[in-house]
């Protein structure tokens, strides 16, 4: 829960993901952890699809923050799991991810509704265009080139409709890290 007037919170926006789906990365990273050798895999409970990266967030600046969110006016988004990949170079990748496939279109108009609103808050976007994934793990450790190989079993094919975004705390060191702090409905209009 939010502690004391004075700490700030780093804040980021997110699409939740549903239990089933996460059952079904959690099974396959379990299978392929000693094939793929990450310094640091993401709690189960911690997967998520980023909107906006917020930061440091004061608790004065959270009504106004729920506010604009509650404000943005999107319907609920159609997704597919859609296999994994990597940031970085084969021999050493920084990040391992699942692909998020389906109405990228009204995925990418939330994500641009978000920043919107979150600008006039003094939030600033990230410069590198936005590119929707799950982060499974980072800090490849193995010492041969990444085994590209081991891909190829991941999940595939599993559909959801969200019908919600989140906003999310971190809670650095901690597992799982991330606590929702609030929730805003994408409803049919």
């Amino acid at each position: 829960m939010m502690k004391s007037m004075g700490q700030p919170m780093r804040l980021f926006v997110a699409i939740p993901v549903p239990e089933q789906v996460g059952e079904k990365l959690e099974q396959w990273t379990k299978a392929n952890r000693e094939r793929l050798p990450f310094r640091k895999w993401t709690h189960v409970q911690d997967y998520h699809i980023t909107i906006q990266f917020l930061g440091e967030t004061t608790i004065e600046k959270m009504d106004a923050l729920q506010i604009a969110l509650r404000n943005i006016k999107s319907k609920p988004i159609s997704l597919v799991l859609n296999g994994v990949g990597f940031f970085g170079t084969p021999k050493a990748p920084r990040v391992l991810w699942a692909a998020v496939s389906g109405d990228l279109l009204a995925l990418n108009s939330l994500h641009t509704s978000v920043i919107q609103a979150t600008h006039a808050l003094g939030y600033v976007a990230e410069d590198r265009p936005y590119a929707a994934h799950m982060t499974l793990a980072r800090s490849y450790a193995g010492e041969n080139e990444f085994l590209a190989e081991a891909l190829k079993s991941a999940p595939k094919g599993i559909e959801w409709k969200s019908d919600n975004f989140i906003l999310m705390r971190t809670h650095m060191n901690a597992s799982p890290m991330y606590e929702t702090i609030g929730s805003f409905p994408l409803l049919e209009t």
